[in-house]
This record gives structure tokens, sequence and C-alpha cells, in this order.
């Protein structure tokens, strides 16, 4: 038998309506600030996504104007005629040269600046006949400019020395105005 009602006795109780809309109403903010906080982390590693594929791809165009500027071949003189410059400084900016390619013998290779793509140049042989291969290296490039270093001093055009046409000079300057970054400046030591 159970004990009969008393007034005074403890009696269970279940929660108001009041207390339920106070706890619906804290879950709900706490919900929203931890989508909030997801929306933000997806965000930001797509954000850092894009960043490093950008710096992988300006690396990558680095890479390849070092390698091609670091085999260049001066003075070159074909089959007892007179010595050739290695490096040709063309309007546009565009710069070519003569660089050392294993399986091809002397090759022409060179870079250019079209709209905002900087490309890479590649001819079949040493002479720059025909079209060249263009192949896209970095997108987004504002400006290029090139320039020199010989003796100390530095230098806007080729040839460095009129009285050695063809001498290479000491290293080869690169600015790249990129639009999203700024300015990047490389020097290649040639010597």
């Amino acid at each position: 038998m159970s004990a009969p009602y008393s007034p005074g006795s403890a009696r269970v109780r279940g929660l108001t309506l009041i207390e339920l809309l106070v706890a619906l109403t804290i879950f709900a903010i706490l919900g929203v600030m931890s989508y909030r906080a997801l929306s933000e982390i997806g965000m930001s590693q797509t954000r850092l996504d894009d960043g490093y594929a950008r710096w992988r791809a300006i690396s990558r165009c680095l890479q390849r104007i070092d390698a091609d500027l670091l085999q260049v071949v001066a003075p070159y003189a074909a089959a007892g005629g007179r010595p050739e410059a290695g490096l040709a400084l063309l309007p546009g900016p565009e710069l070519q040269l003569l660089r050392g390619d294993a399986g091809r013998g002397v090759r022409r290779v060179g870079f250019r600046l079209a709209g905002e793509r900087l490309e890479w140049l590649r001819w079949p042989g040493r002479d720059a006949v025909g079209a060249p291969q263009a192949e896209l290296l970095l997108a987004g490039v504002r400006g290029l400019r090139w320039s020199f270093l010989h003796e100390g001093k530095r230098v806007d055009s080729l040839p460095i020395a009129a009285d050695a046409p063809e001498a290479l000079p000491d290293a080869v300057i690169l600015e790249l105005e990129l639009a999203d970054i700024g300015r990047l400046t490389r020097i290649v030591a040639l010597r």
C-alpha cells in the first residue's frame, strides 16, 4: 500500500513550458554558432588551398626559368661562324636564349608576356624560325621586366658590352608584377 498524499510531501515535477523554451533557445544559439564556426573553417581551408596552389604555380614557373637560364650557352658559334649571343632581349618584353639540351643539342627557348599570361616559348632548333610552341607558365601577371647585372651594375638592355656583343651578364634579374601578390624579384646568377 502506498502512503496517502500529503501536502508537505515531495512531488515529482516536469519541465514548465518556459524552461523548455529557454533550453531550446540555448540549443538553437549553440547550433547556429557551431554552423558558423564550421562554415568559417571550410572557407579558410578553401582560401588556404587556393593560396597553396597559386604559390606552387609561381614556384614551378620560377624553376622553369631558372633551369633554362642556368643552361644558357654563350658565346655560341655554329661551325666556324661568328659567335652568337646566348641571350636576346626583344620588345614585349621577351627574353630569348640558347640553351644546351642533352638530347637535342643547342635549342632556342624564350619567355614572353602575352596579356596577363607568362608563356614559355620553344623552337625546334637554335634558330627562331617559324612560330614557337607556347606553353602557359603563369597566369595573372600584370608586368614583366628583365634586367641584367654586369660588373656590379644593373643594365636594362642587351648586349651588355659593345665590344663583346655575345658576352653573358653576371646575372639575370626577373621582376614579375602579379595581380594578387604584388612584385616578385628573382636574381639568377649565370656565373
